[in-house]
């Protein structure tokens, strides 16, 4: 069986006007046309819906019967239209975000802040993780964008570049350099380090043996969370390499952030997703919000 949408239409409108000539008025068809659907309805279903004499059109015990099916599936499509309309005007939908825990509730929440006032009928779903566990999370669905430091990705998670973060020095406030305008990388050979991130510790690692193989990162503690390390930092168990939208936390934990230089180090950010799927409307408009953001830093 093959019925049509325009078939079901044809059916209904001739049932509330009855009338062909009518019905072809409000769907804008001629009457042949309507007659035609509807014949084709009825040959697909194998019952007569109307019956026609000269005067009048009226409802067959058949009719009668289907009316509601069809009135009630094409109710269904006009619900489907309009969620797809809202969807499409960010009327409605939900938006799925994975970001490293302090940069969620920094930098990517006043990105929130201004995507919420522009779409408030949009929901927002956060996940606030690690920068080791961004790619993960976009790679099993639980977001649709991912924000975060340069991560590998596989085949099956791809990625955009976002912005550069500069990445400065947090030591305790009565640590010998807080009152330094700026370190250099000599002047921390003998720290102690505070780490929260094996991939960022290698890259550390890899880019000061590029510019002197004798400067190395001796770690003291290592932790999972960003917000951990700057805790045992300010408690004086060490200094971290932390990126500059952490800054807003130096009162909370009792830190100073010092530019680093020979060499100084940024961090390139991306924003991620699943190779090959379609983004829906709100996560587009929200990685094109994210964009113009990192312009304006």
């Amino acid at each position: 069986m093959n019925l049509t949408l325009r078939q079901m239409r044809a059916f209904s409108v001739v049932a509330r006007t009855a009338s062909f000539t009518l019905a072809a008025r409000q769907l804008n068809l001629t009457q042949s046309a309507v007659s035609m659907l509807v014949q084709q309805m009825e040959d697909e279903l194998g019952v007569k819906v109307f019956d026609r004499t000269r005067n009048a059109v009226t409802l067959t015990e058949s009719g009668r019967q289907l009316l509601p099916l069809a009135r009630r599936m094409l109710d269904d499509l006009r619900q489907i239209e309009e969620g797809a309309s809202d969807l499409r005007t960010l009327k409605s939908g939900v938006l799925r975000v994975v970001a490293p825990q302090l940069m969620a509730c920094t930098w990517v929440a006043g990105a929130l802040a201004r995507f919420e006032q522009a779409h408030p009928s949009v929901g927002l779903r956060i996940v606030d993780g690690s920068a080791d566990d961004v790619v993960s999370n976009v790679r099993r669905g639980d977001a649709e964008l991912g924000i975060g430091p340069e991560r590998a990705t596989g085949e099956d998670v791809t990625r955009t570049f976002l912005m550069h973060v500069p990445m400065r020095l947090a030591c305790p406030r009565s640590h010998p350099l807080a009152q330094r305008q700026s370190v250099s990388w000599r002047d921390l050979r003998d720290a102690r380090w505070v780490v929260y991130s094996g991939d960022f510790s290698r890259y550390v690692e890899q880019r000061l043996h590029e510019h002197d193989a004798s400067l190395s990162m001796q770690t003291a503690t290592e932790v999972r969370y960003l917000t951990t390390a700057l805790a045992l930092v300010g408690a004086g168990l060490g200094v971290a390499l932390v990126p500059d939208y952490a800054r807003t936390f130096a009162d909370n934990f009792g830190v100073q952030f010092l530019p680093v230089r020979t060499p100084a180090l940024n961090r390139e950010f991306f924003v991620y997703q699943r190779r090959s799927l379609t983004l829906s409307p709100a996560a587009q408009a929200f990685a094109q919000l994210l964009k113009g953001q990192a312009k304006g830093r």
